[in-house]
């Protein structure tokens, strides 16, 4: 059995070891040291420094990985948001409100009304005052519908900001742990 001499990375004792030795712990300072044997030299590697640098490889990941679910949030939250949003004539879009689906709701059933009562003060054919209510069900099917994409838009918007705060506080709490 062949003696091999390194000297300790935590207090540069000099230590003998057999050849076959691959991790000692020093008996002067307490180091745990891995031993390396490369072609040309022995030489000792502190494992607390490789422990430490797991942790901090550790830790990184966690920042990173919290950073990639707040994007996926954003991303979610923004199909989200686009999918309940409104086009006005011009194709502009925008949030919708539950007034704004209630007035104009209001504004289109007085609209039906008013052509399906000057159809038949005029005579004209049965599918004419038809066609005024019609445009009521419409307006209401699209008040409806406007007052509960509101609704659901508000609500998704408060669990996202809810899990978006989770999120925030959580990878500050990491980034403070590194």
């Amino acid at each position: 059995m062949k003696v091999t001499r390194v000297c300790c990375q935590g207090c540069g004792a000099d230590l003998e070891l057999s050849e076959d030795v691959r991790f000692v712990t020093c008996n002067f300072c307490g180091s745990r040291l891995e031993i390396v044997h490369d072609e040309t030299v022995t030489h000792s590697k502190l494992l607390e420094k490789i422990g430490r640098q797991t942790d901090e490889m550790a830790d990184d990941l966690k920042v990173i990985r919290l950073q990639n679910e707040l994007e996926q949030l954003d991303r979610e939250w923004e199909s989200t948001r686009q999918s309940l949003m409104v086009a006005d004539k011009h194709g502009n879009r925008s949030e919708p409100s539950a007034a704004g689906s209630v007035v104009g709701g209001v504004v289109m059933i007085v609209a039906g009304i008013a052509w399906t009562g000057f159809a038949a003060s005029m005579g004209a054919p049965g599918f004419f005052p038809l066609f005024g209510l019609l445009f009521i069900g419409f307006a209401l099917f699209t008040m409806i519908r406007g007052a509960s994409n509101a609704t659901q838009l508000g609500s998704s918007r408060s669990q996202m900001q809810q899990r978006r705060g989770r999120l925030l506080a959580e990878l500050e709490r990491a980034k403070r742990g590194r």
